[in-house]
């Protein structure tokens, strides 16, 4: 599932399922896995488009591909001498690393490297010569730490040998020979925290928890390091680590069960900075004595209320900490001081979703990545001083000039127990009648969907859909009993909240009841199979990317980090095997009537191959329309430019065929 580790602490943006990600984040192998200790399961063949449908998917791949080549830029980080600037871009169908005139927006940008994989998490040295930088294979998740110079020297894998689950890298500027961050084994839950070596040579194991982990920061002297301890995504505990004897010391929280997404020293290393609910249903950022862990300021994120903190960055002059914020359906970014806590200058940005990037050397400066419903994501500068927003990139993306006029809306929709439900709602606004309906179900389960660029919207707006995100309960952004309301039993007033929102949208004057489609990816993806089981009479059609079909199996096969946090949210694989089995589509496959789309990355190490492979098997053996697209060379992901076009040409071919305008009565008989 995509987003089960901390974005704040790993870094690493999960894969979001539709292609919108520049790049994705941590954990297994996509090899089926036994669930009896015996043979591995056989897997189902995908289908190969042929005649017709091949034909009418190069038709609609002509008006995809547009809408994917209008790239996205993203990580962007401002060198020592704040002349150029790094960015990871997927305009060449992977993504990759750029640099440019960080002066001139309208500078042509260059290719650092050529490299057939993705790339993610950019560091410099602090001279300015080399890029230290995470790539994987097959977007399998077992990054492996690079390094190349600026120069554009052919890269050095600084990991090589045994395949870690690794986080990001840390490289301490007043200590740059070592590079330090935390890994685990695909399979493991246990987290290790390792030296990198520079130069070159073998690693070294520093600290060793037996749960799950990450290292968030690294002390500007390279002595200490602060280690998130992960047992759960509300339940968390900080440690500093000494990265010399391993010894550890509890930092936050003192007493009690709090959630952490962030935590980064101060320059002098004298405090720490600490994102958390503090327990309750605020976002706090507070400032601890580095030693003791005693308060020293806090900051409460009043607007919204119930958002969270999930990213900090310390400016290394100027004495200012850059917050962003996860409120709810859409992102912001906050400047505070680092003495005090108190806000400084406001940054505007308009609604939409994105990241902090990292301050300039000399603290007056703060690139972010940030992307709008119709403009794709792209790098920004703020002016610490005054809040000011500025581009670091102007590129012409002239096939922008296909995507509709759209409007978008945030409303609510009431469960059944009187709870608000946040709803995003995109439509076109040039449209007449009622229009075919896409509802999204984010991944997660802690995920949110926020409004944002998408190529998958922007393309289905434009083939006449109305396209809609409900954050059912479980969903994070909107305080931690919102986000803790479907954890184990109650999960059954998650699956009534996928019911109402998928029943308001069917009864809006825009919506045509007749074509609901349900959509998602990962927890999204198995969203998709409950709807479809449980209330097979509300949808036309499913599109189920990566998603879980076995719930007891997905604890079999998925990596040991996912299965520590699954085992929270759903329930104990042995304990609670009963109530497991009744959650897991599978049991109600026969309930499928629904024509289903299916897609999975062969590598994918957090829903296996396996789970997708249970599905489809079920619905041909029933004769129900299903039609299953495997990409080779992708994981938990849909990162390449040839499997997002050829992804979502598939896709609106098949609902054409099956979502079409003749009444749901007609299209089954």
């Amino acid at each position: 599932m995509p987003d089960a580790n901390p974005e704040g602490a790993t870094g690493m943006p999960a894969a979001a399922g539709d292609g919108t990600q520049v790049s994705g984040g941590p954990a297994t192998s996509g090899a089926p896995v036994p669930t009896d200790g015996a043979v591995k399961p056989v897997q189902v063949a995908p289908d190969v488009p042929s005649g017709a449908d091949a034909a009418r998917d190069a038709e609609l791949a002509r008006k995809v591909t547009p809408l994917v080549d209008a790239f996205i830029n993203g990580e962007p980080r401002l060198t020592p001498d704040g002349k150029r600037v790094l960015f990871v871009s997927n305009r060449d169908g992977l993504p990759q690393v750029y640099v440019a005139d960080a002066r001139r927006p309208d500078a042509p940008a260059k290719r650092l490297f050529e490299s057939n994989e993705r790339v993610s998490q950019l560091t410099l040295t602090p001279d300015g010569r080399t890029l230290v930088f995470l790539s994987d294979t097959g977007s399998d998740e077992n990054w492996s730490i690079w390094k190349v110079g600026m120069d554009g020297s052919a890269p050095v894998e600084l990991t090589p040998g045994e395949k870690l689950n690794r986080d990001n890298a840390l490289l301490p500027d007043l200590a740059p020979d070592t590079v330090y961050c935390s890994a685990r084994p695909m399979n493991a839950a246990e987290t290790t925290v390792y030296a990198v070596p520079l130069a070159g040579g073998a690693s070294r194991a520093v600290y060793r928890d037996d749960i799950p982990g990450f290292l968030t920061d690294v002390s500007r002297d390279g002595t200490a390091g602060l280690f998130l301890r992960y047992p759960s995504r509300s339940d968390n505990a900080l440690l500093r680590v000494d990265l010399a004897s391993g010894e550890t010391r509890q930092l936050y929280p003192r007493e009690g069960k709090v959630a952490i997404f962030d935590a980064r020293f101060s320059p002098d290393r004298k405090r720490v900075f600490v994102a958390t609910d503090g327990g309750g249903e605020q976002a706090l950022l507070l400032a601890l004595d580095a030693e003791s862990g005693e308060e020293k300021a806090r900051y409460v994120e009043a607007s919204p209320a119930t958002g969270l903190i999930n990213s900090i960055e310390v400016s290394k002059e100027g004495g200012l900490v850059a917050l962003g914020v996860a409120a709810g359906s859409h992102s912001e970014v906050r400047l505070v001081e680092a003495r005090t806590l108190k806000p400084r200058a406001r940054v505007a940005l308009p609604l939409g979703e994105g990241t902090v990037g990292r301050f300039s050397e000399d603290g007056r400066r703060l690139t972010v990545a940030w992307s709008t419903p119709t403009t794709p994501g792209d790098v920004w500068m703020v002016d610490t001083k005054t809040g000011k927003v500025s581009p670091l990139r102007r590129e012409a993306r002239p096939s922008l000039k296909q995507v509709p006029a759209i409007d978008v809306s945030i409303t609510h929709v009431r469960a059944h127990d009187g709870l608000e439900l946040p709803v995003n709602v995109y439509l076109p606004k040039q449209r007449t009648g009622k229009l075919p309906v896409i509802v999204s179900y984010h991944g997660g389960p802690a995920g949110s969907s926020q409004v944002r660029w998408s190529p998958a919207t922007a393309f289905f707006l434009s083939q006449g859909y109305a396209w809609v995100e409900p954050n059912v309960r479980g969903s994070d952004g909107f305080g931690r009993a919102f986000e803790e309301a479907d954890n184990g039993p109650a999960r059954l007033a998650a699956f009534k909240d996928i019911e109402t929102t998928g029943r308001w949208v069917a009864s809006q004057p825009w919506a045509d009841p007749d074509r609901v489609i349900v959509y998602g990816g990962s927890y999204g993806g198995y969203t998709v199979l409950v709807g479809l089981t449980r209330m097979p009479d509300l949808w036309r059609a499913g599109v189920d990317l990566f998603g879980v079909a076995n719930v007891k199996t997905l604890m079999a096969t998925t990596s040991g980090f996912i299965r520590e946090i699954l085992t929270v949210e759903f329930g104990d694989p042995d304990k609670d095997a009963a109530f497991l089995e009744s959650i897991s589509p599978i049991k109600d496959v026969d309930r499928i009537v629904d024509p289903l789309f299916v897609y999975a990355g062969a590598n994918d190490p957090r829903v296996p191959r396996s789970e997708s492979d249970l599905i489809v098997r079920a619905l041909r053996e029933r004769k129900v329309p299903v039609e299953y697209m495997v990409a080779e060379n992708e994981g938990h992901s849909l990162t390449r430019r040839e499997n997002q076009v050829e992804f979502l040409s598939r896709v609106a071919r098949f609902l054409e065929a099956h979502a079409g305008p003749s009444s749901k009565a007609e299209a089954r008989e």
